[in-house]
């Protein structure tokens, strides 16, 4: 008979049930994760570590996850959304010479306009647009999952829309 006490201090699941599940949903979310990484302004150079990075965090808190609910994209988007924050504040913690400020080269010109206006959007607003109009929750939703009330995200989402106007005419060069 063991002690218990010997026992390791974190052990979220069986090891070969979690395993199996973690790698499942490995595959299955990556790509979503990836996506909202660069949609919340991680620099294209840094995706792959972000991405490591909101797997590692999923590994070690896998006993948090709710797999009761019909998609554990929400919780991942706040994983994500913690994780893209850092990699924005390491960016402007490095002196200037280590930063160039550009958009990498998009296969796309639409894109590449998307990807810049998304990232004159400050944090808050950025998220709300991603939730919103690219991944498609409802304004309540969006709440739940940033904590804020329906009221706060339709006002958010309608600043961020006019700041992506304004954004997107000084890209243009129209006054």
């Amino acid at each position: 008979m063991t002690k218990t006490a010997a026992l390791p201090q974190y052990v979220p699941v069986a090891p070969a049930a979690a395993a199996a599940t973690f790698y499942e949903v490995y595959e299955r979310e990556l790509d979503y994760v990836w996506k909202t990484l660069g949609r919340l302004g991680v620099d294209p150079s840094d995706l792959a570590d972000a991405a490591h990075e909101v797997f590692v965090i999923v590994h070690r808190r896998w006993a948090d996850i709710d797999f009761d609910r019909p998609s554990v994209r929400p919780w991942l988007f706040g994983v994500a959304r913690r994780v893209a924050a850092g990699m924005r504040r390491k960016h402007r913690d490095l002196p200037s010479e280590h930063v160039d400020g550009s958009v990498q080269a998009a296969p796309h010109a639409e894109r590449d306009l998307l990807w810049r206006v998304l990232g004159a959007l400050d944090d808050d607003r950025r998220e709300v647009v991603v939730l919103h109009d690219l991944e498609g929750y409802t304004g309540a939703e969006i709440g739940d999952l940033l904590g804020i009330s329906p009221n706060t995200v339709h006002s958010r989402l309608r600043l961020a829309r006019e700041d992506m106007r304004a954004a997107l005419a000084r890209l243009r060069g129209e006054p």
